[in-house]
Parts: structure tokens; C-alpha cells; sequence
């Protein structure tokens, strides 16, 4: 099964979250959003690996987007809520993914950036998905 039949909600998760950071900042770029996921892809393997993280060096638009997103992925694998603030109910939680999982979203929606930055220009794939999240809202600060 492919990685946007068998996770769309993770996906959608993930894409909400960048959606948030873009309308807050409408100058952000897909370069940027490349450079959130291959840091996360990067960090996740790692773990994945066994290895020691370390602490990516992003620029500051992308630390943000980089932030949002982790958030959404530590969620989803079952880490924590996803807002500090309002933790929600046991029932509420989404079930957890594996960090494999978690990579493969990661790697898909990486390569969907790619594709509609080269369809679309420098803000292709975040005009092409944001078409489809217009009600997305900002959680924790976001």
C-alpha cells in the first residue's frame, strides 16, 4: 500500500501544520519547507539507528516550520500531546505510528514539495496545499 493510502491522516496532520506557519508568514518559500523535512528525516534516522541526534542548523524560517512540524510528528507517534497546553483525553490520542512510519511520511511529503516547487515555482507546493486545508488553525503557539 502506498505511504498516502495507508497514512493520509498523518499526512494531513503534517500539512495543516506547515499550512498554519505559511499563512502566518505568506513569504515563506518551499525551499524552506525542504529544509524542515530533511532535518526531520535526518533526526528521525537517526534515532532510528540508535544514533545521538544532533541539533540541526536551520535558519530561522525554517527552525519554524521545523518546530510545528516535529510537534505533529511526536504526536503522532505517541510522544506527547499536541498542545502543551491543553493535553487531551486518553480517547482522544490518534494511534501511535513507528518512527519508520513517521520517515516515510516524512520522505513522501519531501517529495511532494520537490515535485510542485518544480510545477509551481517557489511557493508551488505551499499554493498547491493550502488549497486543500482552508480551515486550518494554529495550535501551541504556532
Amino acid at each position: 500500500m502506498r505511504v498516502e493510502e495507508a497514512y493520509l491522516d498523518v499526512l494531513q496532520n503534517i500539512e495543516a501544520g506547515i499550512v498554519v506557519v505559511y499563512r502566518a508568514a505568506p513569504s515563506l518559500l518551499d525551499l524552506v519547507i525542504d529544509d524542515a523535512f530533511e532535518a526531520l528525516v535526518r533526526e528521525y534516522g537517526w534515532e532510528e539507528q540508535g544514533r545521538g541526534a544532533g541539533r540541526p542548523k536551520l535558519s530561522a524560517p525554517a527552525e519554524h516550520v521545523y518546530q510545528a512540524i516535529r510537534r505533529i510528528c511526536e504526536w503522532r507517534l505517541g510522544r506527547g500531546p499536541l498542545d502543551a497546553a491543553k493535553p487531551e483525553a486518553e480517547g482522544m490520542r490518534p494511534q501511535p505510528i513507528s518512527v519508520s512510519e513517521g520517515i516515510a511520511c516524512l520522505k513522501r511529503l519531501r517529495k511532494s514539495v520537490r515535485f510542485w516547487q518544480k510545477e509551481g515555482g517557489r511557493q508551488g507546493y505551499l499554493n498547491y496545499v493550502r488549497q486543500f486545508l482552508p480551515d486550518a488553525k494554529g495550535r501551541g503557539g504556532v
